[in-house]
């Protein structure tokens, strides 16, 4: 076992990793990668017809996933299959389902939606609410990039409300008196876009727990980040954003893709923090690789070095 720092307290709280955990943690990324390389070659081969999967994001979507609480909402994008695996949403049937566009086993959208757009019910089948509190929640996923930074705001807003506003606070369905954060995902290409910093703004003047995580593989389809951000770096472009002495802004976290125990500290230190403080966070986790390209439609040889590749 190891220790891993988990609190930014100098009580130095820790949270032991065991052997046991280490192992299924590794079981689950190369189960994840596996499904990838099949629905690549399923796409390619015919028998599906597009596919964005999540390879080379496995290792930080999975450590998220500890610090994903039952009550808690997702709004992200269509690269978090691993993610899903990880919380139980989605099975590799699942998945594989909703490759197919297969209207009858896809559980999320009954084969309407592009592949890796999950979805968790929000009525049963005789459309009642179902308890939100006891579940892991996440919104319908959208096509549109960076789509779903305005829809986790909401999420993180809906939050802020159950825990300010006292007619708000009595038993219900929805809310844990407002304790339930929202985590979005989004790929660093995306971030360029005005929506993306529309929702940063948005989350900090209006103090919501909203916990974005950015996956930097360093290109958008095929432009590097030269090309696309300030300074080369998200949480650079955003320091300006990052809380100051008077408790203004929000909170900036950077962590390596591959670094699993760095990973786990920044997450543990970061979530607790956004959830205590109900204030935004941003997780900028850095040299993630996309060893299968951007899609099934494009192949990454063309524009991605040697040396990269």
């Amino acid at each position: 076992m190891f220790e891993i720092q988990t609190t930014s307290s100098p009580s130095t709280e820790k949270q032991l990793i065991g052997k046991e955990e280490v192992i299924n943690d590794f079981k689950l990324c190369c189960v994840s990668r596996e499904a990838s390389l099949l629905a690549r070659k399923e796409v390619l081969t015919g028998k599906a017809k597009f596919g964005i999967i999540g390879d080379g994001k496995e290792l930080p979507q999975v450590i998220l996933a500890k610090f994903f609480k039952k009550g808690d909402w997702r709004s992200g994008y269509y690269r978090d299959q691993t993610l899903m695996f990880a919380l139980g949403i989605s099975s590799i049937e699942d998945f594989f389902a909703q490759l197919y566009a297969d209207h009858e086993n896809d559980p999320f959208s009954g084969g309407r939606q592009m592949n890796c757009h999950f979805a968790t019910p929000s009525i049963d089948k005789d459309g009642n609410w179902t308890n939100h509190k006891d579940i892991y929640n996440t919104s319908s996923d959208i096509s549109c990039t960076a789509g779903q930074m305005a829809r986790g705001l909401g999420l993180a807003m809906a939050s802020s409300m159950y825990r300010n506003t006292e007619s708000l606070q009595e038993e219900n369905n929805f809310s844990d008196k407002g304790n339930e954060i929202c985590f979005t995902t989004i790929g660093d290409a995306s971030t360029s876009e005005g929506v993306f910093f529309e929702t940063v703004n948005a989350a900090i003047v209006s103090n919501v727990p909203l916990a974005m995580s950015v996956w930097d593989d360093g290109y958008g389809i095929s432009v590097p980040i030269d090309f696309q951000t300030t300074k080369k770096s998200i949480s650079k472009a955003l320091q300006g954003f990052e809380l100051d002495e008077s408790g203004d802004g929000m909170h900036i976290f950077t962590a390596k893709a591959w670094d699993y125990e760095g990973l786990i500290e920044m997450y543990g230190k970061g979530v607790e923090l956004i959830r205590n403080e109900h204030r935004p966070g941003l997780f900028h986790v850095t040299e993630v690789t996309q060893p299968q390209g951007h899609s099934t439609s494009g192949s990454h040889e063309r524009y991605k070095t040697k040396e990269r590749l």
